[in-house]
């Protein structure tokens, strides 16, 4: 073999080693999955008879009862805190929860307590007098008092917060219903066009920016009168 040929000898392996360390690259480290579970089971009132729409959470996944009480969680995180299952006219029904693996929790909800309505009129103030707005969208929060708040729940008075909403009719008006009595309700309404009626919010905490408190203890009317910009 003559020096030339030695050379393209030594060339071609250079450039076959080059080949394969492109076919072979270094895998990257991937991170494991976090683990995530299944929570499901049955929420019952205090006498056993299953309860259909009830709003069930669990480490911040949320879903609802079927009509025979059931409920699925997908997805759940590793976790051990509170639990909460909530549906108007019962007082909510709140746990420790460890979720290590699939999990089967039953829920017995708190005693059945009363609730009320609060309905009212949206109008336009006029020169002639207030004039009925229809189409106007009006909100309510509604919040169980729980004082002082459950150690698992850090941080909030209002750990059961019960949120609405409403369309005014063509009389302007809207009803809410099934609204917790007491001092830790509000109400809020769209303003495009109008100015803002009630200024800073004073409602619960969880409510809109623009909310006004209302104390219900019974069944409450309250009115809104709104002046165009």
């Amino acid at each position: 073999m003559n020096r030339l040929s030695v050379l393209a000898l030594a060339v071609t392996t250079v450039a076959c080693g080059e080949s394969n360390a492109l076919l072979n690259p270094i895998a990257p480290s991937v991170a494991p999955a976090t683990p995530a579970f299944t929570v499901s089971g049955t929420v019952f009132e205090q006498v056993g008879v299953p309860v259909e729409g009830v709003r069930v959470q669990v480490a911040g996944r949320q879903g609802t009862t079927d009509g025979n009480g059931n409920y699925t969680l997908l997805e759940v995180p590793r976790s051990s805190g509170g639990a909460l299952a909530v549906k108007a006219g019962y007082a909510a029904a709140r746990e420790i929860l460890t979720v290590s693996g699939d999990t089967r929790f039953d829920v017995q909800l708190g005693p059945r307590v009363a609730t009320y309505t609060l309905l009212g009129v949206v109008s336009e103030v006029t020169p002639t007098g207030p004039r009925p707005l229809e189409g106007v969208d009006v909100q309510e929060y509604s919040c169980e008092e729980v004082m002082p708040a459950p150690p698992f729940f850090p941080g909030s008075a209002c750990p059961v917060l019960i949120f609405q909403t409403a369309r005014t009719d063509k009389q302007g008006r809207f009803s809410f219903s099934g609204l917790y009595p007491g001092k830790q309700n509000s109400i809020g309404v769209s303003t495009d066009g109008f100015n803002e009626p009630f200024g800073i919010s004073d409602g619960p905490e969880g409510s809109g920016a623009n909310d006004h408190a209302v104390t219900i203890d019974g069944d409450t009317r309250f009115d809104i009168q709104l002046v165009r910009r």
